[in-house]
């Protein structure tokens, strides 16, 4: 089963200092921040939304330096950046395999873990090998992107 207790429980400092470290990267006060503010929301906050949350408690913080740790937080693996067709990146602490649906305006919402699951686990292995084999890569996961509209409009 998925390990999603950390995305849904108010995130420590010290957690998040150790969250950190166990991902090789140093624990400095603004990556604690921005790792925290965004370990406790499911919205898929871009850098910009970060930003304007972070600011409240750190006014010195600059916009370059969220980026740069988001961009460093997604290269350790402690979150998953989202590209966006419409807009800025979005970001997820939540970095367990589990699709993501991006409405037209663009928001990004997590496909419910028992959904995810028949996705991914409909894809198969021997699909995989052979996309290996064929671009000469090693598939290291796997992101599922579904987009949507309301039916309604």
């Amino acid at each position: 089963m998925h390990d999603h207790t950390h995305h849904q429980e108010e995130l420590t400092r010290e957690t998040a200092k150790q969250m950190l470290r166990e991902h090789g990267l140093r624990a400095t006060r603004q990556r604690e921040d921005v790792y925290m503010a965004l370990a406790s929301t499911k919205s898929h906050k871009c850098a910009d939304e970060l930003f304007e949350a972070v600011r409240e408690n750190q006014p010195g913080m600059s916009l370059a330096t969220v980026y740069n740790t988001l961009e460093a937080l997604a290269a350790s693996g402690l979150c998953r950046r989202i590209p966006s067709a419409t807009g800025a990146s979005r970001y997820d602490a939540d970095v367990s395999e589990h699709a993501h649906l991006v409405t037209e305006d663009g928001k990004v919402i997590d496909v419910p873990m028992d959904l995810s699951d028949q996705l991914h686990s409909a894809i198969e292995p021997e699909l995989l090998k052979q996309i290996e084999q064929r671009l000469g890569v090693k598939i290291d996961g796997l992101s599922i992107e579904l987009r949507g509209s309301d039916p309604r409009n």
